[in-house]
């Protein structure tokens, strides 16, 4: 039934735009044979399907599953001091989405980004120099996330990140700023009911995203590999995927879009968010603007402005909010997170460059 009324709508779109040529011109427009031409049959671009065996190189590590390590707690001293290249500059450069419906998104009709994160960015912004338009948004997709980070093109990136233990190899994480399910987003009339549905299904998410690395564990047909999340609801749509494995806060925004689609609960465990900096294996120092971006969290929970934010743009679709937790690292869990990036620096690091970690150089790991 969905399908016959997405086919009508089609008709009466194309019906309607013919009309209005036939007004204007007494010779009938050409339209191009999407079924010759196989435009509506190619994957989005720069996709890609995995299947068989291949599925299995991209299952997420062991650690990737243990409990991430805390974040740095915020000491007393003036913004100044924490980041002062900052200041100098005079604005704070963030990397975000821009195709995230209700978290980073650009407005149809004022061309402006709106979003959770957005707003969360801008508080970020104010804290720092007063003023929360005091910010640059550039994009950033998710595989390009720890790039951005590590050649200094943006500050920081609050852009659906989940901590992970293996990602603060290179990636400083703050304090978790939103709490998400893993789920489904389905058509209406798919069938598809849970995870136990999905055998010999093609799947779809992004590349290098947490979900695409879980997805692998479970028994699937195939996986498709979008660039982005707007490109799996669109591959969807096309019959080229049978179901979307994403966090359910990624998935209101797509369903918002599609109201043939509906959410399915896969059980998962709650994971985190949190907003990434590069970490000092990336050669970059940023501690100080960690723990002002923390102070800012912690703030705007105490506040109150955490709340309204997440009431305007993801209560309706998310229901209550989970607790975030505030967890900073003990003085051993430093001394983890430190070995732990040393042997990272073994095994992927350049040795001709000397980047620090801690007060080590990359010369010091090397054997």
């Amino acid at each position: 039934m969905h399908k016959l009324a997405r086919a009508v709508i089609g008709s009466v779109t194309i019906l309607s735009l013919l009309s209005a040529c036939s007004a204007a011109t007494t010779a009938p427009p050409v339209w191009p044979d999407v079924h010759t031409q196989g435009t509506v049959n190619e994957l989005p671009v720069g996709s890609e399907i995995v299947r068989g065996d291949d599925l299995q190189d991209l299952a997420a590590s062991p650690s990737s599953r243990q409990e991430p390590w805390g974040s740095i707690r915020p000491d007393a001293a003036a913004v100044e001091k924490r980041i002062p290249a900052i200041i100098e500059r005079g604005r704070l450069i963030v990397g975000v989405g821009q195709y995230l419906n209700r978290l980073g998104f650009r407005d149809p009709l004022s061309g402006e980004l709106e979003g959770f994160e957005i707003d969360l960015a801008r508080e970020i912004a104010r804290d720092i120099f007063g003023d929360p338009d005091r910010v640059e948004f550039r994009y950033v997709e998710n595989r390009r996330r720890d790039e951005a980070l590590r050649d200094g093109d943006v500050d920081l990136v609050l852009r659906t990140w989940t901590i992970t233990k293996d990602r603060q190899n290179t990636t400083e994480f703050s304090v978790p700023y939103l709490g998400v399910h893993t789920k489904l987003l389905v058509l209406g009339d798919s069938g598809i009911a849970g995870m136990d549905d999905l055998a010999g299904k093609t799947v779809c998410a992004t590349r290098d995203s947490t979900p695409a690395r879980a997805i692998v564990d479970n028994n699937i047909g195939a996986l498709l590999l979008t660039r982005t999340w707007t490109d799996c609801l669109m591959a969807m749509q096309r019959n080229q995927a049978d179901a979307i494995f994403s966090d359910d806060a990624i998935l209101s925004g797509l369903q918002a879009q599609d109201p043939y689609t509906e959410v399915v609960d896969t059980g998962d465990a709650v994971s985190y968010y949190g907003v990434g900096m590069p970490a000092p294996t990336t050669g970059r120092k940023a501690q100080g603007l960690v723990m002002q971006v923390n102070s800012t969290l912690e703030r705007i929970q105490s506040d109150g402005t955490w709340d309204e934010l997440y009431n305007e743009w993801m209560q309706e679709y998310l229901g209550s909010p989970h607790s975030l937790p505030m967890k900073y690292r003990s003085e051993q869990e430093e001394q983890e997170i430190s070995q732990a990036r040393a042997n990272w620096l073994r095994s992927n690091g350049d040795t001709s460059a000397s980047r620090s970690v801690g007060t080590m150089t990359r010369e010091d790991f090397d054997e």
